[in-house]
């Protein structure tokens, strides 16, 4: 479960997307478990398709290359920092860097975690959630031996000083190898949510620096509106489904090696409604296919 080395990777490699996954193995390799008794560093590289947040994303995609180093001692608590590179051949540069400190912890098949993020964005970046500055996070997991039900609540804190609250619920079951190195676990999540994030990154992002020519979720409604100066978003305030997400995470582990990839498809939920200089539309938001791949060497 939590502390197993598959979840360590995939806990990382989404801090940069900030997508709120549970972890989902209540299979733990032996020798795996055993580095949970004491301290160790892991470094990390990750490659994200795309930055994809409650089912939203920019019009351009965000590709990542994300490299970490973790701290994890053998009370429970770690620190993470990150360094993530767009790789776009058009915007090639370092779009992100990320802190994370936090404490998790097993109790018989109870798995927690509370974490504190601090990001840092370069102040180009479009990703859809660069407005955001910190999130603080706790996690629950329960392995029920047939399936495992995660529970997470997230506050991230935004650059104009409102908050969002998060709420999601993830449902998996897992299928192990006989050599217990192969693992793959089937995963359904629901995400509710407020929206301060993203209309701070519809005012900041999509009508603040020019990239509306390039169209995108909003429709052609957006093109011809680059220079608004009066935006509202009905959504932002209200607390509603987001996202359903379906997840295959699958680990290949030799020690001191772990290999991962995580392919997903998501389904937006609740689109906005924005008024823009008295002009209202209803953006257009697209069932979105993204994956990542990862590689990790414990110490």
């Amino acid at each position: 479960m939590k502390h197993s080395s598959y979840n360590s990777i995939l806990k990382i490699a989404l801090i940069l997307f900030c997508n709120l996954v549970m972890s989902q193995s209540d299979e733990v390799i032996e020798n795996i478990e055993k580095v949970n008794d004491s301290s160790y560093i892991s470094l990390d590289l990750n490659y994200i398709s795309d930055a994809v947040f409650m089912g939203r994303k920019d019009s351009i995609s965000s590709p990542y290359l994300c490299s970490s180093i973790t701290y994890h001692h053998k009370s429970g608590f770690y620190a993470t920092g990150s360094v993530s590179y767009l790789t776009r051949a058009d915007e090639g540069r370092i779009d992100l860097f990320v802190l994370t400190g936090g404490f998790d912890f097993t109790l018989k098949k109870l798995d927690g975690d509370i974490s504190v993020t601090k990001y840092i964005f370069n102040e180009d970046s479009y990703n859809v959630i660069s407005q955001v500055e910190a999130d603080i996070t706790a996690q629950l997991i329960y392995d029920f031996n047939v399936v495992n039900l995660g529970i997470a609540t997230s506050v991230y804190l935004n650059s104009d000083s409102n908050s969002d609250i998060f709420l999601s619920s993830e449902i998996s079951h897992d299928f192990v190898s006989r050599n217990e190195k192969f693992q793959i676990s089937p995963t359904v999540g629901v995400y509710l949510g407020s929206q301060n994030f993203y209309e701070q990154y519809y005012i900041n992002n999509r009508f603040g620096n020019g990239r509306g020519q390039q169209g995108g979720q909003g429709g052609q409604t957006i093109i011809n509106m680059i220079q608004a100066t009066d935006i509202e978003f009905e959504e932002s305030e209200k607390f509603g489904l987001m996202a359903i997400e379906f997840s295959l995470p699958m680990w290949y582990v030799n020690e001191p090696w772990v290999f991962s990839v995580l392919p997903t498809y998501v389904l937006p939920q609740n689109p906005a409604t924005l008024t823009v200089d008295d002009v209202v539309f209803e953006e257009d938001l697209e069932n979105t296919f993204y994956w990542m791949v990862g590689v990790a060497h414990r110490f």
